[in-house]
């Protein structure tokens, strides 16, 4: 019994070394001694790779598109500064263009003018609601003096009421202590146009029987010598007939707007004009 248990036993043992030598002399498994293991290794570091990939991938994308995200803001920033700066450029040419076009109104005007005329540009205002006037860049030098009337295309602005070399102080016909002499274009009626505390004008010593009606046009009555007969002046607005007076309450409406005087003409002469300069030229 023993005896075939020895038997056995150096069976096994020598079976383990045939197969040990087949192992170790093939020539296939010699090139490829671990080929029962690729597979599941192979697998394993395959999804590891995979996984690392992904990760690496994901950062890569995440800073390009900071990177990206960097240069739109930029460009964003460059192409906000370019609009801001044609929008400029733009508002600059509509400020000359507009300019060109007052100006060339201004020219015309004073090239057909029958009387002398020096052109100028409001450069302040008084700050005070107590006298309304207006600065103006021409003064002695240019040959204006006080007392002479200021007028634009569309109508009377007011007179000159202090000089200097380069500079002249109007004082606009709103204000209370301005006077222009007036006539109502249609029935002929005379008086003086004069300015009121809330800065509208008034025409004063219409008499009670006149025929005016809300509409009709004044002119400059040419009765003084700061302003041409027929330069024109306003509108009336409003007629009151008030018992126990002799004059009418006629409210006048300004024919230009005084807020936004730009450029003016002073009246250095006015030699031989006509009516028809207040119905004509004068818009």
């Amino acid at each position: 019994m023993l005896r075939r248990r020895n038997l056995y036993r150096r069976f096994l043992i020598l079976s383990f070394i045939l197969a040990l030598a087949v192992v170790l002399i093939s020539p296939e498994l010699q090139k490829k001694p671990l080929r029962w293991l690729e597979v599941p290794i192979g697998g394993a570091v395959y999804y590891v790779q995979q996984g690392t990939y992904a990760v690496l991938n994901g950062i890569g994308r995440v800073w390009y598109g900071y990177i990206n995200l960097i240069h739109v803001r930029q460009e964003n920033e460059q192409l906000r500064a370019e609009v801001e700066r044609l929008r400029g450029e733009n508002n600059l040419l509509k400020e000359e263009g507009a300019l060109g076009e007052r100006l060339q109104t201004i020219l015309e005007y004073k090239q057909s003018a029958p009387f002398g005329l020096v052109a100028a540009s409001v450069i302040g205002r008084e700050p005070t609601h107590w006298f309304r006037t207006i600065i103006i860049n021409k003064g002695e030098t240019d040959g204006v003096k006080v007392d002479m009337g200021v007028i634009t295309p569309a109508g009377v602005v007011g007179k000159v009421i202090k000089t200097g070399p380069h500079h002249a102080q109007i004082l606009l016909m709103t204000d209370r202590s301005s006077a222009v002499a007036a006539i109502v274009q249609r029935t002929r009626d005379e008086g003086i146009v004069q300015g009121m505390e809330d800065g509208a004008i008034r025409l004063k010593y219409l008499p009670h029987f006149s025929e005016v009606v809300v509409g009709d046009i004044l002119v400059t009555s040419g009765l003084e010598g700061s302003f041409a007969k027929g330069l024109k002046v306003g509108e009336i607005e409003k007629v009151e007939k008030k018992e126990h007076e002799l004059f009418l309450q006629v409210k006048v409406t300004p024919q230009i707007d005084f807020s936004k005087l730009e450029e003016v003409l002073v009246i250095t002469s006015t030699g031989e004009a006509h009516e028809k300069l207040g119905t004509g030229t004068v818009r």
